[in-house]
């Protein structure tokens, strides 16, 4: 495949996944049929399958875009971190899931009936928990974090952390919440709640 022919392929998968998470979002992934994720983009089904065969290669795919944008939240720490910084990265963190919401609305459901949609979604979610812990090692050593955590304590909080920004999408709009400004505020704000007791001078 020329380099030109390869651009526009991996451009035409860019924008199948873009139109899917629309589609997904608005409607949830039962209501979206291959055939009409093709007719939204205006393509044959015929074409949609030669790039992605089924409805679950797509959500696979999304699933790596997804994650690949939380990046920016688990590079090390820059700077002076602070309470604004962590707000900062909580913000970040929300804004994504809300991009993603679909997933968060539906993972459970999505991972039963996936198993290899599943086992990679463990595979990260290890990865992330452990990047989030060598995160916190870190700021420790610089002061910043209590470095008095044992480590069985360290996974712990950052276990229920990840806990709480996987499942807060599916309570506040369970408890019938509009989630705009004023939701997505509330919701960083409980997370800087959670991690501030492990703050020093905070």
């Amino acid at each position: 495949m020329s380099p030109r022919i390869y651009k526009a392929s991996e451009l035409t998968k860019a924008n199948i996944l873009q139109k899917a998470i629309e589609l997904f979002n608005e409607s949830g992934t039962a209501s979206i049929s291959m055939n009409a994720l093709a007719e939204s983009l205006g393509m044959s089904a015929g074409n949609l399958q030669y790039h992605y065969r089924n409805k679950e290669e797509v959500i696979r795919a999304i699933l790596e875009v997804m994650f690949q944008e939380f990046d920016v939240i688990y590079q090390p720490a820059q700077g002076q971190f602070t309470l604004d910084t962590l707000r900062q990265l909580m913000r970040l963190n929300f804004g994504i899931i809300w991009k993603y919401r679909f997933f968060y609305r539906e993972f459970a459901a999505l991972l039963r009936n996936d198993k290899v949609l599943a086992k990679r979604f463990r595979e990260i979610q290890e990865y992330r928990v452990t990047e989030q812990e060598n995160l916190i090692k870190q700021l420790a050593g610089e002061g910043v974090v209590r470095s008095d955590l044992h480590p069985e304590e360290l996974h712990k909080v950052v276990l229920i952390g990840w806990v709480l920004g996987n499942t807060w999408l599916s309570y506040a709009e369970s408890m019938g919440q509009k989630i705009n400004e004023t939701a997505l505020t509330e919701a960083v704000e409980i997370m800087v709640q959670h991690y501030k007791p492990y703050l020093e001078a905070a």
